[in-house]
């Protein structure tokens, strides 16, 4: 009817013509039907009937939109305004722009979807897509899908890639959006909301949304949440550190779908140490005592909890593993003293382990504990006495706690976790002497093989309680893996703290040597505190020599004068020639590795070369820093042997030409990395040069004739 191009200018130019109103209405009748038919994959009209209204205006005069043309362009764009938007269309482009790419779309998914209408193929398909970062053809695949198919796995592959993204608003959005294509959520489908919230950046954002979708699980959903749900909610609240939004979902457990297990009760746990720290990190302004009472707080409702975990362990409704007692063991090991000592009562009551802190405890026999420890993977179990939960399912966990309902409780598995936990616990009350035992304990009888948290919280406590010889024991029994330059820094102040031991220092030469044989360069830090365990291990030098009468004794009890010249030869040195021979011998030792380490300077980098002088030289300018300071040690430990003549004994002058040559070629080391770093004068001097030239300026103002004429005529 409508071809000729007048007709069209006509009807679009003139506003009373019932014939125009006429065709407009039935515009208005025919866009809702049209969008409708393409609700799931497009927001627009019918294309021909909006490319007959452009090219009717564009033929027409230039006349403003009337009431019923608006009308219909609101509709036509709002009409999916809460599906998900694409993301690969700009949002500034136009709606013909969007248009054409989800119809493009949308041909490339239609291809795809002939071949199969199996879900399972379906959901194999988005995946696939979104490994490619393709989201807008997953999305649009599935929203097709959605019309004849129920494809809840794909809906949720796609919130589990925006939760993934840290997207949570648009994650939430797909999954209303989900829920209003008569798409069902699954278990499967809030358990990756929930775990997503937990890992979101926003975590008060994500503990509003997970409750939300919590509390309306609870009252109104056909879905119930389960304890998996319930404990991923918890991971939120523990996260954003709410523990009152914690608590509250915490009370919704119950004896069937939501029963707590292990997992539930280590999240709260860790939630109350988390606030515990933060308490007594954070200060908030707080003072001591309120801080402790904070502390306190916290523990005397992580007992409360547990009182519920043992009455539930006890009565074989739930399992215990090491996650748990050691969550619980951190949250005492903040307390006092009587909190520590608990610690090792709480393991002895779950894990069975012997508390080997008390007098004249001896470790058990190995034969007699063949049971300890073994594994207890499959079920049943009938003679073990510990079982590892992680192992199992939850349905064979379940069968497992009811097995031994009459029986004597399943102990948890001990492990390094356990073992880091004692030491902390030990140091904290001093009991150092005990570590050795558990150690042993651990390692021989319970085939634990330790790691590097064990290894450092072993070699902490041992530092605490300066036993610089079991320190030299450890680093020589470590793999060369875990020996870093913190670790080598903290057996040398182990062996600092142990001045009062005779035996320090060879201690300390002990690790020297591992050091030396295990790194490729040593640490200059280290080399440092090695010197400072000879010249601070000084007291059984100045002890009270032998009499005049017992060296008498020794004299006639020798049978000739060539035995009493061999006694007097080997006879130790005391005094200040013992303690000049321990400094020299410190000094031999750091010598060939100090040459080691600055060979290591003169040469660039051959792994990462630097594209310039200057950047080598920032490279490399903190361990010239060090390598100086350490020289500086040096030129200072051979001054205080050489300019001191009871250090060096009578005979040995070639020791005092050695150690002279010897602080030339350190101290013009040190004087070519100052200029090095420093080629403009070192900040220092430049400091006290200028200092220099103040005082001269204010001394000669003093001096001046000037100045005296002035203050006698003022």
């Amino acid at each position: 009817m409508f071809v000729c191009r007048g007709c069209l200018r006509s009807l679009t130019g003139s506003r009373a013509s019932p014939v125009r109103s006429h065709v407009l209405n039935h515009m208005q009748i025919v866009a809702p039907s049209i969008s409708t038919r393409r609700a799931y994959t497009t927001k627009a009209v019918n294309p021909d009937l909006r490319s007959a209204i452009e090219s009717a205006i564009q033929s027409g005069e230039q006349h403003s939109p009337s009431k019923e043309n608006s009308s219909v362009e609101t509709q036509r764009v709002g009409d999916n305004g809460g599906d998900l938007a694409y993301e690969n269309v700009n949002a500034k482009s136009d709606e013909y722009g969007k248009q054409k790419y989800e119809k493009k779309l949308e041909a490339t998914v239609k291809r795809v979807l002939r071949l199969t209408t199996d879900p399972y193929h379906i959901a194999q398909h988005v995946a696939r897509v979104l490994e490619k970062g393709r989201f807008d053809e997953a999305l649009m695949t599935t929203r097709l899908a959605s019309r004849g198919n129920k494809v809840e796995v794909s809906w949720n592959h796609l919130i589990d890639y925006l939760m993934k993204n840290h997207r949570l608003h648009a994650a939430v959005k797909l999954y209303n959006e989900m829920k209003k294509r008569a798409q069902i959520p699954n278990a499967k489908t809030y358990t990756i909301i929930f775990r997503g919230c937990a890992e979101s950046p926003h975590p008060k954002l994500a503990v509003s949304e997970a409750t939300r979708i919590y509390n309306f699980m609870i009252k109104y959903g056909a879905l119930k949440p389960n304890t998996i749900h319930m404990n991923a909610v918890l991971e939120v609240c523990a996260r954003a550190g709410d523990l009152e939004s914690l608590f509250t979902v915490l009370a919704t457990c119950n004896g069937s779908i939501r029963a707590p297990d292990a997992h539930t009760y280590t999240i709260v746990l860790n939630a109350l140490k988390f606030d515990t720290s933060k308490a007594g990190n954070a200060n908030m302004g707080l003072i001591d005592t309120e801080v402790k009472r904070e502390i306190q707080k916290n523990i005397h409702r992580a007992r409360a909890i547990w009182s519920d975990v043992i009455a539930n362990w006890r009565s074989a409704k739930m399992i215990i593993d090491e996650h748990l007692v050691t969550a619980m063991g951190r949250v005492l090991a903040m307390g006092d003293y009587k909190d520590n000592e608990s610690v090792l009562e709480l393991l002895e009551q779950t894990m069975n382990i012997p508390r080997l802190d008390k007098p004249n405890a001896k470790l058990p026999d190995v034969s007699a504990a063949g049971g300890i420890g073994s594994g207890a993977a499959n079920l049943p179990v009938p003679e073990s006495q510990t079982v590892e939960p992680g192992k199992l399912s939850p349905k064979a966990r379940k069968v497992l706690a009811g097995s031994r309902a009459n029986k004597d409780p399943l102990y948890a598995k001990p492990g390094n976790k356990t073992l880091s936990l004692i030491f902390t616990v030990l140091a904290a009350t001093r009991r150092t002497s005990s570590a050795g035992k558990y150690w042993s304990y651990f390692t021989n009888i319970l085939k634990v093989t330790p790691d590097h948290h064990s290894y450092s919280w072993y070699l902490r406590t041992l530092a605490t309680g300066h036993a610089s010889g079991q320190v030299a024991d450890l680093i020589e029994a470590m793999p060369p893996t875990l020996l870093t330059p913190l670790t080598l820094r903290r057996s040398f102040t182990a062996c600092i703290h142990d001045n009062l031991n005779k035996n320090a220092f060879d201690n300390a030469c002990r690790i020297f040597k591992v050091m030396t044989t295990t790194q490729r360069y040593p640490d200059a830090l280290a080399m440092r505190l090695f010197l400072q365990v000879a010249r601070g291990n000084t007291r059984h030098f100045h002890e009270s020599p032998p009499t005049q009468q017992e060296l008498q004794q020794q004299q006639q009890t020798s049978s000739s004068s060539s035995e009493r010249q061999r006694q007097h030869d080997e006879q130790p040195l005391t005094g200040k020639a013992a303690h000049g021979a321990q400094i020299l011998r410190a000094l031999n030792h750091m010598w060939e590795p100090l040459r080691i380490l600055t060979g290591s300077l003169s040469y660039p980098n051959s792994v990462t070369a630097a594209r310039s002088p200057g950047e080598e030289l920032d490279r490399k300018r903190g361990t010239m820093q060090e390598v100086s300071a350490t020289a500086r040690r040096m030129i200072a430990a051979i001054d205080r042997v050489t300019n001191d003549e009871g250090m060096i004994p009578a005979g040995r002058r070639e020791v005092f030409k050695l150690w002279r040559t010897r602080r030339i070629i350190l101290q013009k080391l040190l004087e070519r990395y100052m200029r090095i770093m420093y080629p403009d004068g070192s900040a220092a001097q430049e400091e006290r040069e200028r200092r220099t030239v103040l005082e001269e300026e204010e001394r000669f103002e003093a001096r001046s004739p000037l100045r005296a004429v002035g203050d006698s005529l003022s």
